[in-house]
């Protein structure tokens, strides 16, 4: 059972005056790309981390498999945000994945790719974190086993958890994908140029 936890609480400091999350893709905001994705991939329980205002964009919505979480810590960096979801998910969760509220070209099969490798791996070792890669780069989504929780719950760096995968390399599986979307996260204005660009 993988709880995916979308990280929609971020602050787009590069993208300047923009909220990166509603900036539109194909008619519909980045965000909701990847809503629509997860929701239909085959997470068990989809957790989405959001600002305090946040809330109204989801209608409140919140059941068994979907839950909104307010981060009023956000400005304190991506970690309080993964501490959140993580603190939020089902106790039979057997993994976190990480998600990212601004990679909308990452394909209900591409997430559907990657929690089958954990699910295949954590019958072999619980302990077991998922890294997807193309050509070479390491992207997101990272699936962490619940093995992690609470080293999760308990991590220093703002800026994420590098740290407890380079702690844990024997127990890290790297998949190779078949296209750059794990990759393609809009940080910039000119991230979106590209996405948006007929070539995009």
């Amino acid at each position: 059972m993988v709880s995916a936890i979308l990280l929609a609480a971020g602050e787009s400091k590069r993208m300047g005056d923009t909220d990166k999350r509603f900036l539109l893709y194909k008619g519909k905001p980045l965000v909701n790309h990847v809503m629509l994705n997860l929701w239909n991939s085959e997470q068990s329980q989809l957790i989405i981390v959001m600002q305090d205002n946040d809330n109204n964009l989801l209608n409140g919505q919140d059941n068994e498999q979907i839950k909104v979480v307010v981060n009023s810590d956000y400005q304190q960096g991506m970690t309080t945000s993964i501490q959140k979801g993580v603190a939020t998910a089902s106790e039979q969760a057997t993994g976190y994945m990480i998600c990212l509220a601004d990679q909308p070209l990452i394909s209900t099969e591409d997430y559907n790719q990657i929690i089958d490798v954990f699910e295949n791996s954590h019958t072999i070792n619980n302990k077991c974190i998922i890294v997807p890669f193309f050509e070479g780069k390491k992207g997101n989504p990272v699936v962490f086993s619940a093995h992690y929780r609470e080293a999760i719950l308990n991590h220093k760096n703002p800026e994420g958890c590098r740290e407890i995968i380079q702690a844990n390399k024997e127990h890290v599986i790297k998949i190779d994908m078949p296209n750059d979307h794990i990759l393609r996260d809009v940080d910039t204005p000119e991230d979106y140029e590209r996405l948006i660009s007929p070539s995009g």
